[in-house]
């Protein structure tokens, strides 16, 4: 029997020098076949906004300094509401430490942040209804689907020259 050897993780905030390593995991993560809206959105804008917006709550696991997995989140303040709200708009881990529950550590990380800094008081995140294994990794953080929720798309021509 083969002993799986132990790898020391590393979760961390963000650096700007982690910023293409993250944009170049997402986009081996969220690709055109399996995940046709998300490839559409995930780009380097999105990573940086985000981080440029609430780095603190942009996270990486690292690995003998390789990013192997992130989060990218950050909090809303609703006027009219004395709650804060903590939203995941990224999580990602490469496939072979998807078994390491790296996603529990990163987005549990987060979540703390969050709570602590901004006393957040609800979670959200979103996801394709179709993704499966996002579906059951939501649900083991404790997230429950309020409602489906359904992107409309609409594909504008090219204009003519």
């Amino acid at each position: 029997m083969q002993v799986k050897k132990a790898r020391k993780v590393k979760i961390r905030e963000m650096i700007i020098d982690d910023l293409a390593a993250v944009y170049h995991l997402g986009e081996e993560l969220f690709t055109s076949e399996e995940f046709p809206i998300l490839y559409r959105t995930w780009d380097r804008y999105e990573v940086t906004s985000y981080f440029n917006l609430d780095s603190y709550y942009c996270l990486v696991a690292e690995v003998d300094k390789e990013i192997v997995g992130f989060v990218i989140g950050t909090t809303i303040e609703k006027e009219g509401t004395a709650w804060n709200y903590g939203y995941i708009a990224w999580i990602g881990v490469k496939e072979e430490f998807q078994r390491d529950k790296l996603g529990r550590r990163l987005y549990r990380e987060a979540e703390k942040r969050m709570k602590e800094e901004e006393g957040v008081r609800m979670m959200i995140a979103d996801t394709d209804s179709n993704d499966e294994n996002a579906m059951r990794f939501f649900k083991k953080m404790g997230f429950l689907q309020r409602k489906e929720h359904l992107w409309m798309i609409k594909t504008l021509p090219k204009k003519k020259a």
